[in-house]
């Protein structure tokens, strides 16, 4: 009897010790089925989760037919698209978080910034009328890449697996100061060496590396010198030090100033007058960026200021020049109802800062015509300034609502359309313009007259990139109701970045206002910059 229940006893406190193991293994299970991982903690994506993503897809898909999903780890215009191949041929390519319509049948996901063998590949089964969410196997990697000042530049790296030690990709940064976004790589998951372009695996000096997590979007800053490539400083940042636009934090605003002072002197030079010239050129930019949901707000505030003297030998000296005075601002928002079209509303302004006056070199007999046809006459001396505009002369105004659609988005090519109502004020504030009649000796200028406008407005807006150059185009088109004969203004500025802080920067401005006068105003200017800013 002793053994029998001491038998019975032990059978119970080992029974009573595996329910309390089993208890205490499912709840550390489940405590650390809560826990976020590393990579959920601190390298989480920009975008929303996969399943939010393809919620806000709206891609149709015909009866009969079955879908891919690639989600975005930041945003499907910044990563490189993903390919769908079948049978060893492409058979479908598109932005990562849109769906991709394909047959049903067996595929193979490639996913990355490197050749085709380094790519992660993924394979799916598509069945009909179904969608199917590509599991993500891969990383992110932005880097930006700065200077010592923290002034984002292009400078270029390469990025190498530790793994077979094998080059993956070469990347670029991006000068976000003028508009520039940085772009995403996608790659296996692993350690990376990052070098300066043209070194190697071996390199003991200026490298750095990296470790990406799978399914994580890493943020990397990487300050280069942008004349020799030297790495001076490499690390993992939060996203937020990167300018990016998150649900925490939607808001992004960069700035950049410059200033320049054209000096030139010549004296006892053969061939050449003894004269000084001294100018100054400020410009002051401000960018802002809003997005969350479906809302997305920008606005511009630019600010540039021009003026030269010219200070001849035994001649009095020349009055300051004004060269460059504009003052825009432009304030545009749209919701988007679908990934790309969307209701907007917008307003801008661009006016100048300081008087307008033309230079006479010689003496001259000058007419100013007045709106109701009043004539006046004067004498204006050699080298002295004749105004034909106030501070703040013209002003012109513009607000406009309609619909706005992205038809293109790439990583090379942008183009946006908006049409819609727009309203024009525009106050030439008793300024004058050139209208010179030929057939008399005088100069006759003519006051603008002030108009407003109701009528229909469309606008083209394209950005294309090629590596150091970035084209910005801006056409905007106007027809009043009440005439046939469109107002255009076609804003261009192509800009080439030569080194950190310098760049050449050539604007061509076309504005035709038929209500003002028959030819086309146009404005070109060629710009050596230097700029800083954060």
């Amino acid at each position: 009897m002793i053994t029998s229940r001491f038998t019975k006893d032990s059978s119970r406190c080992r029974l009573l010790v595996c329910l309390l193991g089993s208890v205490f293994l499912l709840s550390a299970t489940a405590l650390h089925a809560q826990q976020p991982t590393a990579g959920e903690t601190y390298y989480p994506w920009t975008a929303p989760s996969a399943e939010e993503q393809l919620a806000a897809d709206e891609t149709p898909v015909p009866t009969g037919q079955g879908a891919i999903f690639v989600p975005a780890l930041s945003d499907g215009a910044s990563e490189p698209q993903a390919v769908v191949m079948q049978n060893g041929q492409q058979v479908a390519t598109g932005l990562n978080g849109t769906r991709l319509v394909v047959a049903p049948g067996q595929y193979a996901v490639r996913v990355g910034s490197g050749p085709a063998p380094q790519m992660v590949e993924v394979p799916v089964t598509v069945t009909a009328n179904q969608t199917v969410t590509v599991p993500v196997r891969w990383a992110g990697l932005r880097v930006e890449v700065v200077d010592e000042n923290n002034i984002p530049h292009r400078g270029s790296y390469e990025l190498i697996r530790v793994s077979d030690r094998q080059p993956y990709v070469v990347g670029f940064g991006a000068d976000t100061l003028v508009g520039e976004r940085l772009t995403t790589l996608l790659a296996p998951e692993g350690l990376y060496r990052i070098v300066r372009r043209g070194s190697n695996y071996r390199a003991r000096t200026d490298f750095s590396t990296v470790l990406l997590p799978e399914g994580a979007l890493v943020h990397y800053k990487l300050v280069l010198d942008p004349q020799t490539g030297a790495l001076r400083g490499a690390g993992v940042v939060p996203p937020e030090e990167l300018g990016e636009v998150t649900e925490a934090n939607p808001l992004n605003q960069r700035y950049s100033v410059g200033v320049s002072l054209p000096f030139a002197s010549t004296s006892n030079v053969v061939g050449a007058p003894n004269q000084t010239s001294v100018g100054l050129d400020v410009f002051f930019d401000t960018y802002l960026t809003y997005r969350k949901d479906q809302n997305f707000l920008s606005g511009i505030f630019e600010i540039e200021e021009g003026f030269v003297r010219l200070d001849p030998e035994a001649q009095a000296t020349v009055p300051v020049q004004k060269t460059r005075d504009r003052i825009r601002v432009d304030v545009f928002y749209t919701r988007f109802l679908h990934p790309r079209v969307g209701p907007y509303g917008r307003f801008g302004l661009l006016t100048n800062a300081f008087e307008s006056n033309v230079l006479f070199t010689e003496s001259r007999a000058v007419t100013r015509i007045l709106p109701d046809g009043t004539r006046q006459g004067e004498i204006v001396p050699a080298n002295t300034n004749f105004k034909t505009g106030d501070p703040f002369a013209p002003v012109l105004w513009r607000q406009g609502a309609g619909v706005n659609a992205r038809l293109v988005q790439n990583r090379v090519f942008t183009l946006d359309w908006r049409g819609g109502v727009g309203f024009r004020q525009n106050r030439f504030n008793e300024s004058f313009f050139l209208d010179d009649d030929p057939t008399t000796e005088a100069l006759e200028y003519r006051q603008a007259e002030s108009f407003n406008q109701e009528g229909l407005e469309t606008t083209l807006v394209g950005t294309a990139r090629y590596r150091f150059l970035l084209l910005n185009t801006n056409l905007d088109l106007f027809g009043d109701f009440d005439e046939f004969e469109a107002n255009v203004d076609w804003r261009n500025t192509v800009s080439w970045r030569l080194t950190r802080d310098l760049s050449l920067d050539y604007v061509l401005d076309l504005l035709r206002l038929p209500q003002v006068r028959d030819e086309n105003q146009i404005t070109q200017s060629v710009l050596f910059r230097y700029s800083f800013g954060s």
